[in-house]
């Protein structure tokens, strides 16, 4: 009994002068009736919301155009409780963070299960999982005078060029076999073709790009000079590099010097992949955009804004070192220990695999890409990546991918397939 009961009460058992109104008992019964109810339901209300499960449910809004992404955490409140003022709707909280320079919807690689190529499973098993392995022939480790024999460059007819100890250059034809050597040194720069082999010639601190057609004709192609130790791209019978000061340049074979590719002046960024008829150029310090040009016409063809991780080049920061290939469907790079990928018609979704190992101290890393397969090599470990399924694997060794063409070390010696 409260207090209005008690003093209802009291107020019954005083005595009256008069008689008490008509039905006022039945009222009084009746409006204590109604308020014990309304107590007993107060009560299993409160009862309920006290054993409520609360979730919150953090919500990632992402604006258009580099927009800051918000976001808001949803979180149910209990029911109020007698007296309280407290509102039942979800309290928001939201708060701001900056967004990258380039702002691309980012599609999670497929569960960590399903594309990494088990232990113990070669990756001629692999392969013959992902695609359709035509033939696979042996690639020895010696050349025919018993030299060491490390691939470097791998052509898209399957040719192998590599070097010796003594840096010497060495080759094997698509049906593998015993390297021979060319007689001519190299130690960077190395690329094939069916007509022709190209490499970096060394001259103290100058260097120039050399060509040589299958009948031993020989020329520099490089229009003026060529950056030492810098990669060189040959696609379509097209040679591509850079020069001493950062410009890429082309040329097509052996039959004449390159010139260099530009779109205005200054140029139009260094060249950082090449997949015949389009180079890749990224301008980090100026416009900072990546440029796709066509070497046939001079053109730029597409602009984008500089790849995820890639940052603007300023006077006051060391030079930040990124790596990339392109093929005629895919471009990808790696940038801050992180291998990313998009398709180039769409120029996106981007799909990342974080945590690429380190390089080697004293080499520089490089990548190739196929009609189908990426690698991206270390100096020690290297990575190769599906990037239609996601599936990736790493070998102790290099892997080089061209055209249709896979190598990579098996053994004693280096394994090359065809694939379909």
């Amino acid at each position: 009994m409260d207090d209005l009961e008690r003093r209802l009460a009291a107020l019954l058992s005083e005595s009256s002068p008069g008689d008490p109104p008509p039905g006022l008992a039945d009222r009084i019964h009746r409006a204590v009736a109604t308020r014990r109810r309304n107590r007993r339901a107060l009560a299993l209300a409160a009862a309920a919301g006290a054993t409520a499960v609360l979730v919150a449910v953090p919500l990632a809004v992402r604006g258009g155009n580099g927009e800051a992404a918000t976001t808001a955490n949803l979180s149910p409140t209990p029911a109020s409780t007698p007296g309280s003022t407290r509102s039942s709707e979800p309290t928001v909280t939201v708060s701001t963070r900056p967004e990258p320079t380039m702002t691309k919807t980012v599609t999670p690689t497929p569960d960590q299960a399903n594309v990494n190529i088990p232990a113990g499973l070669g990756i001629e098993q692999a392969l013959r999982r992902l695609l359709n392995v035509a033939s696979v022939v042996d690639v020895e480790s010696r050349t025919a005078r018993g030299k060491p024999f490390t691939p470097a460059a791998l052509g898209s007819d399957g040719t192998v060029l590599g070097t010796t100890p003594d840096g010497q250059v060495a080759e094997a034809g698509a049906s593998g076999g015993t390297p021979q050597e060319l007689g001519f040194p190299a130690r960077s720069g190395l690329g094939t073709a069916t007509d022709f082999r190209t490499w970096t010639d060394l001259n103290g601190s100058s260097a120039a790009q050399r060509c040589r057609t299958a009948d031993g004709s020989t020329r520099t192609i490089s229009p003026q000079g060529t950056e030492p130790g810098g990669q060189v791209w040959v696609d379509g019978g097209v040679i591509v590099g850079n020069d001493v000061m950062r410009q890429p340049w082309a040329a097509k074979g052996c039959a004449q010097v390159g010139t260099v590719v530009k779109a205005g002046d200054p140029a139009s960024g260094v060249a950082v992949a090449f997949s015949y008829p389009h180079l890749f150029a990224a301008d980090r310090a100026n416009d900072k955009v990546l440029r796709i040009l066509d070497v046939e016409t001079g053109k730029v063809t597409a602009e984008h804004p500089l790849p995820e991780g890639v940052r603007a080049q300023t006077m006051d920061a060391p030079d930040q070192k990124w790596y990339a290939a392109a093929s005629g469907k895919w471009f990808a790079w790696v940038a801050d220990g992180t291998l990313r990928w998009m398709p180039r018609d769409s120029w996106g979704p981007m799909s990342t695999l974080p945590g690429v190992p380190a390089p080697t101290q004293g080499v520089s890393p490089w990548m190739t890409a196929g009609n189908r397969l990426i690698t991206y090599n270390t100096g020690a470990t290297s990575v190769l990546l599906d990037p239609v399924t996601g599936t990736r694997y790493k070998s102790p060794d290099v892997m080089l991918a061209a055209g249709d063409w896979l190598l990579w070390h098996n053994g004693d010696g280096y394994r090359l397939a065809n694939l379909r």
